[in-house]
């Protein structure tokens, strides 16, 4: 992992405390016993022997790294070569393993957690988990093991008893089988979407609403990583908002104000 900290300008310092804080976040809110190893595969058993397993952590890992400064890509990409040439360290078995346990349930649609879990735990052993590279991938899996509710259940503030959207105003976003991204019927990439988002609910705000479409032939992958950049670019409104109005970050307000901030930029996301 020092080669992934290498390659953000600050040496990582911001992105090691985003582990830490979102390692402290499932065990204030009782989805870890503590930090480690064991306590991470005991949450994947628990899930995989198919217990009601309602924890869901409040925050999202995904949408928390949204907050802080990309690393540079070619270092990040070199990163990934030393990884993969780091059989000292890691089992490259292993690695291909936990990738054909993602891939397995990507290309057979089948997205439950007691599948992936169970998967997973044929791979990984507690002194894996012990690993910060494996720790990550686990915050990530709570993005991607249910789809079943997807985006508006997950994702979105919209109700049905809220008041009546104007859809002529809407920002249409297609996912093509192709896994090609559309705006409004423009083809463009994701960074292009990133800026088409915050754009546009920056000008919408409480207007805004989103209509999201998607092939089932889909590539899951590219399904996160759309719906990382939607969520994302309404999250860092909200949070410069917050700071703007409050001094202090959206994550840190009372409801209230939350509620405040939520009704200026909601997440209003039709699937």
């Amino acid at each position: 992992m020092d080669c992934a900290f290498q390659s953000f300008a600050d040496n990582g310092i911001a992105y090691k405390k985003q582990i830490s804080d979102y390692e402290n976040l499932l065990i204030d809110e009782k989805i870890l016993t503590d930090n480690s190893g064991q306590s991470y595969r005991q949450l994947l058993m628990d899930i995989a022997d198919e217990k009601e397993f309602d924890k869901v952590p409040s925050k999202f890992f995904v949408v928390e790294l949204q907050k802080i400064e990309k690393p540079n890509f070619e270092e990040a990409q070199k990163c990934k070569e030393i990884i993969v040439k780091d059989s000292a360290k890691y089992d490259m078995t292993k690695l291909k393993g936990f990738e054909q346990v993602i891939d397995k349930a990507q290309y057979s649609g089948n997205f439950q957690p007691d599948a992936i879990a169970k998967g997973l735990l044929k791979v990984l052993t507690e002194e894996d988990l012990e690993l910060d590279f494996y720790k990550l991938r686990t915050f990530l899996l709570f993005s991607i093991i249910d789809t079943n509710s997807g985006m508006n259940k997950q994702l979105s503030d919209f109700e049905s008893d809220q008041t009546e959207v104007d859809l002529t105003k809407a920002l249409r976003i297609t996912l093509d089988d192709k896994n090609q991204i559309f705006v409004n019927e423009k083809k463009v990439s994701l960074d292009d979407l990133k800026k088409l988002v915050r754009e546009y609910e920056s000008e919408l705000k409480s207007e805004s609403v989103i209509l999201w479409k998607t092939d089932r032939a889909t590539m899951y992958r590219n399904y996160i990583d759309v719906q990382n950049a939607i969520v994302g670019e309404i999250q860092y409104l909200r949070n410069k908002l917050a700071i703007e109005k409050y001094k202090t970050e959206f994550d840190k307000l009372i409801e209230e104000q939350q509620s405040e901030i939520k009704n200026i930029y909601p997440k209003r996301i039709i699937e």
